[in-house]
């Protein structure tokens, strides 16, 4: 069982989007709210990551999973949004490089999470904008996330962005009626297929 904003849900397989094929020229307009500023890593964001991971009720982090992360994001591919009055990094996600070692030329939008205290704001939608970008101005021809199936607020934040579910069996048919039921969305497995299931 996992435990999520005071909730428990049975453990499930994660859920994969991708970036649609038709899409890859695209360039996603760069937006902040009033009051933000966007950046990539500087030394010593390592600590106040981890706290954003814990806000976002992911797994600790120790030094082992974050030099494994470490060693896949590619360059200029950590990204930041201060807050301009604190200064304080208030949101963040990861450019991962082949982040599961089996799917070469792929890269993972990774780790993305906003501090609680500033949701509301679009900010997750904006840094998932940036990463994005950064993956098609690196050339890449499949880029792709996943996420839990109960964390709906991310998965409305993605589908905005343009990412689409990966819809490759009956099970995931399944989940994927259900979380788009849950979030008002139209469930439309036959055209994500035609943009996200890799030809034989």
């Amino acid at each position: 069982m996992a435990t999520f904003e005071g909730r428990t849900f049975p453990e499930k397989p994660q859920l994969t989007m991708r970036w649609p094929r038709s899409r890859l020229c695209d360039h996603l307009p760069e937006t902040l709210a009033d009051g933000y500023s966007i950046r990539t890593y500087q030394l010593g964001d390592e600590h106040r990551f981890s706290e954003l991971m814990q806000l976002g009720e992911f797994d600790p982090w120790d030094e082992g999973k974050l030099t494994y992360n470490l060693n896949r994001i590619i360059p200029e591919g950590w990204f930041f949004i201060d807050c301009t009055c604190s200064q304080l990094p208030v949101a963040t996600a990861m450019c991962l490089h082949n982040y599961s070692g089996d799917a070469p030329f792929t890269g993972d939008v990774g780790w993305l999470a906003c501090d609680p205290n500033h949701r509301g704001k679009g900010l997750g939608l904006q840094i998932a904008a940036f990463a994005t970008n950064r993956f098609l101005a690196a050339g890449y021809s499949k880029i792709q996330l996943h996420t839990e199936y109960y964390r709906l607020a991310a998965i409305k934040t993605y589908l905005k962005v343009g990412y689409m579910p990966v819809v490759n069996s009956d099970g995931m048919r399944a989940m994927w009626r259900d979380t788009c039921q849950s979030l008002g969305w139209d469930f439309s497995p036959r055209r994500w297929r035609a943009e996200t299931i890799e030809p034989i």
